[in-house]
């Protein structure tokens, strides 16, 4: 009997001891699941909050940019004068024009940037879709109301009148540069299916075994391929659980997000600039 005695008590504090665990709430898997929701949840909010810091930021600048406009309308309109700090009146007058543009080309790349993030959200945002409307409809009424001003000056001043027919030329080249400049195309699929659609081959291997696929240098199935605004575009929907990219973008300015579902473009500058096309091969 001395023995069992003895041993008991060393018995009992074991047994104890697995039941405080067990018994632990932080141990349950329900805890553990409550913690990563909430984790999750601070991550998700954090998020949001730098979003909205952001869009809040972009909101104040164009509004900014509205008001500049405005006040150098006035100046439009005012008379040529003489020559002022070494400038003729027709200098300033296209100094103005072009300080105008600069303007409503921001903005519209900043109406660009917000609705992008907007579609990147979870719900859209209707309240800031609206508000980007609005914007949307005072750029165009100011666009309009610019370029008819243009046109009475040129009426009125055939020195000007080239000057901005001039400028009008420049600013259109301009605009197709920096469109050029701006637009980028993906494409995603399995390694067969882009093969099979031309966008890929493969180099190396032996007798179809083995070998790496790479971007085709053939016929261009621009088909394939969608097209997307570079300021514009923070995500691409990819939709799957593993991916990996074929073209050359640097490491460091992208992720992907939840597995492979998105990708996530960290530094859109730096991202496309190796390369203006992007294929995912998904699996």
């Amino acid at each position: 009997m001395t023995p069992m005695v003895r041993t008991t008590p060393a018995i009992l504090t074991a047994l104890l001891l697995i039941t405080a665990c067990q018994n632990d709430p932080r141990e349950s898997p329900q805890y553990q699941q409550l913690a990563e929701d909430t984790r999750r949840a601070e991550a998700l909010i954090a998020e949001k909050d730098s979003m909205l810091d952001a869009m809040f930021g972009t909101f104040n600048r164009i509004s900014e940019n509205l008001r500049n406009i405005r006040a150098r309308q006035g100046q439009l309109t005012a008379p040529l004068g003489g020559a002022e700090n070494g400038r003729s009146g027709e200098e300033r007058i296209m100094e103005e024009i072009e300080q105008i543009d600069g303007l409503l080309a921001e903005n519209r790349a900043l109406i660009d940037k917000l609705r992008g993030q907007a579609r990147s959200s979870a719900k859209g945002l209707n309240e800031l879709e609206r508000t980007l409307a609005d914007f949307e409809t005072t750029i165009l009424e100011q666009d309009q109301e610019i370029a008819d001003i243009k046109e009475q000056l040129a009426s009125s001043n055939s020195s000007l009148a080239t000057l901005i027919d001039m400028y009008r030329d420049k600013s259109q080249q301009a605009d197709q540069q920096a469109r050029e400049l701006n637009t980028a195309w993906y494409a995603v699929g399995t390694a067969k299916e882009l093969r099979d659609a031309g966008v890929l081959t493969k180099e190396g291997g032996v007798v179809g075994i083995g070998g790496v696929d790479k971007l085709t240098t053939k016929r261009f199935p621009a088909e394939h391929f969608t097209q997307v605004e570079i300021d514009g575009t923070e995500r691409i929907p990819v939709l799957a659980k593993k991916a990996r990219l074929v073209t050359t973008h640097p490491e460091g300015t992208y992720r992907f997000t939840d597995g492979a579902h998105q990708l996530l473009i960290l530094d859109r500058d730096a991202f496309w600039s190796l390369s203006k096309y992007l294929v995912v091969v998904v699996e």
